[in-house]
């Protein structure tokens, strides 16, 4: 007698046209049985599709239909799955991806066929246009997203976008103005009919749009203080210009304005002021925004964003834009030491680590302070001297005169051998009770020694090479760097 087939393992036929028919339950759905129905020539090649549907079938999936492909399931993706979830502007910035960077590569192949070679040839395609890797990130990034709701409706069983590697960017340092140099800025738009913008992009860090989504009403008066309350954009997309609120916490923020600030920006109300009554009935700031064109209508971002270049050039300061007085104003702060937390939160970066990664290079200063902190630390007690160069350094480390009154001795008694604990410096003396006394000494210009960390590193191993020698005293130089670049040596000296 035949095994009778299983619940769900499907069957297969050949209909008299000679095509093998496999057919997949899927259970019910809206009242009816449904089922998944594959074909081939031959019964094996239904069969080898059957296993492979029925694992998904087994996992709750509802696969897409054989026929579907990846430029219609994007279409649909973005025009009913996309919108009221993200910004009008991230939304163009999702068809543009779709229909510019991936249908031309991978429009036309199968979406349950789609694999993670065929998300890496698209990208190198791209590659081979010259597209930027921001580019081919943010059109991968796209495609991640779309697929991630494919997933999450069962039509495939995994994210191939995800599983493919993304090109990675290089990492550029961004300019910043010098102090002299933003000074030289400040002077060229001075009379400028939007000087109070250019002001607010430099001295506060204002992306484009934030700047031009100001109104008056975000000027308060806060006990002591003036602040700025930053929380809309003016941005430009399909429908046109128009105001969105800023999308995170961390970009939602309130700054204060310094005594300079609030000049510019009284003086640029009293010109608005002016304009108004020469404009009469012409004039429409319905949104009491701080700047606008010359009749009270919103400024095109990137047309005021192209401002900056030819203001810097006429100055003689070349072409910088208005990303860069931002980057400018981050650059400055860290340089006058202001804590990198208060430069996040005044950037409205999303956390701490973005301004890390963006200005961290920017912070020698804050290593410097570090370095000498602990310096202070763990080496007060070392009083740094010059030895007299006429003697030889292990006499004058050996004398006990210059030890007393040029230096501190670190003195310790020492048992073991250097790795057999770790952690510890250990060594065999050879007398049990013996004491090796170590001095440590560096010149009196140095202004930043090493760490304790940095020395003993290099003690250690020194040390090993002292005691297998045999000798019962010792001394030896090392040369390490400030943070300037300069090279300093250090002696040390055992007896």
């Amino acid at each position: 007698m035949a095994k009778r087939r299983g619940k769900g393992e499907g069957s297969i036929y050949q209909r008299e046209d000679g095509l093998w028919i496999g057919a997949v339950d899927l259970g019910w759905s809206g009242g009816k049985r449904s089922r998944k129905v594959v074909n081939g020539r031959t019964r094996a090649e239904v069969a080898k599709r059957m296993q492979e549907v029925q694992p998904s079938v087994s996992q709750g999936l509802t696969l897409a239909p054989d026929r579907l492909t990846v430029e219609p399931y994007l279409a649909n993706w973005v025009s009913k799955r996309i919108p009221g979830t993200v910004t009008s502007r991230t939304e163009a910035l999702y068809l543009r991806a779709v229909n510019v960077y991936i249908n031309p590569s991978i429009g036309k192949v199968r979406l349950t066929k789609l694999t993670p070679s065929d998300v890496s040839r698209m990208l190198g395609d791209l590659e081979t246009k010259g597209y930027s890797p921001s580019t081919r990130r943010m059109a991968r990034a796209a495609l991640r997203r779309a697929l991630r709701f494919a997933e999450q409706d069962g039509l495939i069983s995994r994210n191939v976008a995800a599983i493919a590697e993304g090109p990675k960017l290089d990492h550029r340092e961004g300019r910043s103005l010098t102090p002299e140099q933003a000074q030289i800025f400040l002077e060229a738009v001075v009379d400028n009919r939007l000087e109070a913008a250019y002001v607010l992009a430099l001295a506060l860090g204002l992306r484009r749009g934030e700047i031009l989504g100001l109104s008056w009403e975000d000027v308060v008066k806060a006990e002591n203080a003036v602040v700025l309350k930053v929380g809309r954009q003016l941005v430009r997309d399909r429908s046109g210009v128009h105001l969105s609120d800023l999308k995170t916490v961390g970009s939602r923020r309130t700054l204060h304005l310094s005594a300079p600030l609030i000049g510019v920006l009284e003086r640029h109300r009293m010109r608005q002021e002016a304009e108004e009554l020469v404009r009469g009935k012409r004039w429409n700031n319905e949104r009491g925004l701080i700047f606008t064109s010359t009749i009270g209508t919103p400024l095109d971002p990137e047309q005021f964003g192209k401002t900056v270049p030819r203001i810097c050039e006429g100055a003689g300061l070349g072409h910088w834009s208005i990303h860069e007085l931002r980057h400018s104003c981050a650059s400055l702060m860290i340089a006058m030491e202001v804590p990198l937390e208060v430069v996040s939160e005044q950037m409205g970066h999303a956390s701490i680590r973005v301004t890390k990664d963006v200005y961290g290079h920017l912070m020698p200063k804050a290593r410097a302070k570090a370095a000498e902190a602990m310096r202070s630390v763990l080496f007060d007690e070392i009083v740094p001297f010059s030895p007299d160069e006429s003697a030889g350094l292990a006499t004058q480390l050996a004398t006990s005169d210059v030890a007393k009154d040029d230096s501190d001795v670190v003195t310790r008694d020492l048992v073991g051998r250097p790795g057999l604990d770790p952690g510890t410096l250990r060594v065999f003396p050879e007398h049990p009770r013996t004491s090796i006394s170590v001095q440590i000494c560096w010149p009196d210009e140095v202004q930043c020694p090493p760490m304790s960390t940095e020395v003993l590193s290099r003690l250690n191993s020194w040390l090993d090479n002292w005691l297998d020698m045999g000798s019962s005293q010792g001394q030896v130089t090392i040369q390490f760097r400030e943070t300037d670049g300069k090279a300093f040596e250090l002696r040390l000296g055992f007896w």
